[in-house]
């Protein structure tokens, strides 16, 4: 039997059923072992998000790493991360995972997302931070353009309105 074929039956048994997923994974497996020359390179299946991903080791002595193999085409937005790293990463892997982008000739580019580098903001919490910083900008251009005046005013005393009191 053929190495390809044997591989993409061995992920069906998995329980992937989209054939698409499965090249995919395919294609990055054989990246992985034959030019990269990863350690205890193997492919996995989690049925919960229906995703094909690899683990491999870059070295001998180092954590196992996430591979999951993603068309260029597709769109990813951090939702979608967010989900991979809360599936798939655990204590033997760490916090990240490696989206490897795959383009229609099978070129793969790797880049590498680590969870709790910095938090993603609630839209609530952004629309906040701008209207605060509106507000500051706003402040700043008014004390800009009136500085001169504010300046004149703090050296001579000020305007005084005559129905002032003077408290004791």
């Amino acid at each position: 039997m053929d190495v390809e074929v044997k591989i993409k039956d061995d992920m069906k048994k998995l329980g992937c059923k989209c054939d698409k997923k499965i090249v995919l994974a395919y294609h990055l497996y054989i990246h992985l072992v034959d030019e990269k020359l990863m350690y205890d390179t193997e492919y996995c299946y989690n049925k919960d998000i229906d995703t094909m991903y690899i683990v491999a080791r870059p070295r001998k002595n180092e954590k196992l790493n996430i591979y999951v193999p993603v068309l260029t085409s597709e769109d990813i937005n951090m939702d979608f991360i967010s989900i991979l790293q809360e599936n798939l990463c655990t204590v033997e892997t760490g916090p990240r995972v490696n989206l490897a982008f795959i383009e229609g000739d099978f070129t793969i580019v790797i880049y590498t997302f680590t969870k709790g580098l910095a938090e993603r903001r609630s839209p609530e919490r952004i629309t906040q931070m701008r209207l605060k910083e509106e507000k500051r900008n706003f402040i700043n251009t008014e004390l800009k353009k009136n500085k001169n005046q504010i300046l004149n005013d703090a050296l001579n005393g000020g305007v005084v309105d005559d129905d002032c009191e003077v408290l004791e």
